[in-house]
């Protein structure tokens, strides 16, 4: 019995790690990337574009995950100090303001994809949908209608008595269980994994095939401003689809894991695989900060006009950095 104790112990100091781990490695540079997103997105050359407030949005949303939601979950599930399992308040407050903007964000990157599609388009009325007035639109009704989906949550999240894996009972704070509890989990899959994903790739490939047809019907146009403006559009479509691919891989195993712990919840386990299944759902959690926490990087790497952007504001609030890079450039050319 010790020997079994020994090895849940074991599993919880790895899962309690990991969280602790994880977390923290998107929080320091996940909140440097965000701040470097805000304040690029709303450069000129950037903030006339529909596109850049969408990621504008997103990386609003991004700093609450990563000021807030972060924090909270290394405090909860890294050192296990929760008032959510003893207040059903804060449970269904933090739940609620945990999973709602988190969708929220997906979503937005959803209307970016949809606003290059609409900007690509040979069709001048579709075109004409890709403008600054429709991405605050579509933002506003982005930003009203999810809380209103999840406002089940409100409803009926609760406390119930559950058991550690050291057969202990202990408060848990979920979603009543039963039907609503596997609703919940496949309804959060979808709203914030699957739907927005498969849109927004639906969307991507419909934009491409608009930019094949357009090459065809309109001849090109020679000019240094339509070339930078066809290279922010096209490194603006590339930051897009990477960023999707970010978000299925950490999202979508968090929402299986806690989809099958849901529907084996009937099934008799013992206390080694309990654990094994907590560290494998407080490890795939914290991986979808990823999907909040990376856009900085990606920009930087995958878009040179975001690059210059960046290095713009380096230089201009760090000039002791631009001439010892300048130093070092015109040493290398010497020699």
């Amino acid at each position: 019995m010790s020997s079994i104790n020994t090895t849940i112990d074991q599993i919880n100091a790895a899962s309690a790690g990991m969280v602790v781990f994880l977390s923290v490695i998107n929080f320091v540079p996940g909140l440097i990337g965000v701040v470097f997103n805000l304040i690029v997105f709303t450069r000129p050359i950037l903030r006339q574009e529909p596109c850049s407030l969408y990621f504008f949005a997103s990386t609003c949303l991004d700093l609450y995950v990563i000021l807030i939601v972060i924090p909270v979950r290394i405090v909860s599930n890294g050192y296990n100090l929760d008032w959510a399992n003893y207040n059903i308040a804060v449970c269904k407050l933090e739940f609620y303001g945990f999973h709602v903007p988190r969708s929220i964000s997906c979503w937005i990157v959803l209307m970016a994809c949809i606003d290059r599609y609409l900007h690509s388009s040979i069709n001048i009325r579709f075109r004409r949908f890709s403008s600054l007035k429709t991405a605050r639109i579509a933002t506003g009704i982005i930003t009203i209608l999810m809380p209103l989906l999840y406002i089940h949550m409100v409803i009926f999240f609760t406390i119930y008595n559950g058991r550690d894996p050291y057969g202990n009972v202990i408060p848990v704070y979920n979603g009543q269980k039963g039907f609503y509890q596997a609703f919940m989990i496949l309804w959060h899959m979808f709203m914030y994994s699957i739907c927005p994903t498969f849109l927004t790739l639906l969307f991507g490939c419909l934009t491409v095939r608009n930019i094949h047809q357009g090459r065809q019907v309109v001849p090109v146009v020679v000019g240094e401003n339509n070339r930078s403006a066809r290279r922010t559009n096209s490194q603006l479509l590339r930051i897009l689809t990477i960023q999707v691919i970010i978000i299925v891989i950490a999202t979508l195993p968090y929402s299986l894991v806690r989809f099958y712990i849901s529907i084996t919840d009937n099934i008799v386990k013992d206390g080694v695989q309990i654990a094994k299944e907590n560290l494998a759902l407080q490890t795939f959690n914290s991986t979808t900060y990823f999907a909040h926490s990376s856009g900085f990087y990606l920009y930087t790497l995958l878009g040179s006009v975001f690059r210059k952007e960046v290095v713009k504001i380096i230089t201009r609030h760090f000039p002791h950095f631009h001439r010892r890079r300048n130093q070092v450039s015109i040493a290398n050319q010497n020699n």
